[in-house]
């Protein structure tokens, strides 16, 4: 269930995630494996790619990039699990090696995310304005951007990028996505 009354300070931003994350999940909660899997061209991504990239993205920025500790994906072996490569977040895949993953079933899919999910939304939440001002320094793509900035333009503006195509493509398989509530 989605929250409708945000807090303040890094509060307001783990609600806004959890927002995210209640739509995200709403949205694929009618779909089979067979329409997560859908592309609706051969260099488009499927409902269910994108659903996996943002939980992963979500895992390396909070954990590698903020943290500087192991992955979920990783530490627990998720990646073995599923037959995929334990470092890909899908980032700089061709559109073909995206084609090509065998994602798992929708249930273990959503498993993952709601594991990364709520361990970020946790963290978010127990920051305060020092923590969100905190420069990170453990990955060269993030180094010097406050806690803050890596969770607003990395997590939570990636993650609605990639609702919006979410969306759009439970549009083109001509189901109703939250864009036209």
């Amino acid at each position: 269930m989605v929250e409708n009354t945000p807090g303040s300070g890094a509060s307001l931003l783990a609600w806004a995630l959890r927002q995210a994350y209640g739509r995200m999940v709403g949205l694929v909660a009618d779909l089979d494996d067979g329409a997560l899997a859908w592309r609706p061209m051969p260099q488009s991504h499927s409902i269910g790619f994108a659903l996996w990239h943002i939980a992963r993205c979500d895992d390396n920025y909070l954990r590698a990039h903020i943290q500087g500790r192991p992955e979920v994906w990783q530490k627990e072996s998720w990646f073995q699990s599923w037959g995929l490569d334990q470092d890909s977040t899908g980032m700089l895949l061709s559109d073909e090696e995206a084609a090509d993953l065998q994602l798992p079933s929708k249930e273990h899919m959503l498993a993952y995310c709601k594991r990364v999910w709520d361990e970020l939304t946790g963290f978010v939440e127990g920051l305060g304005l020092e923590g969100l001002s905190r420069r990170v320094d453990q990955v060269e793509r993030t180094r010097g951007m406050s806690t803050g900035q890596v969770i607003i333009t990395h997590i939570y503006g990636h993650d609605n990028r990639h609702l919006g195509e979410m969306e759009y493509l439970k549009g083109l398989l001509g189901l109703r996505g939250s864009v036209t509530l």
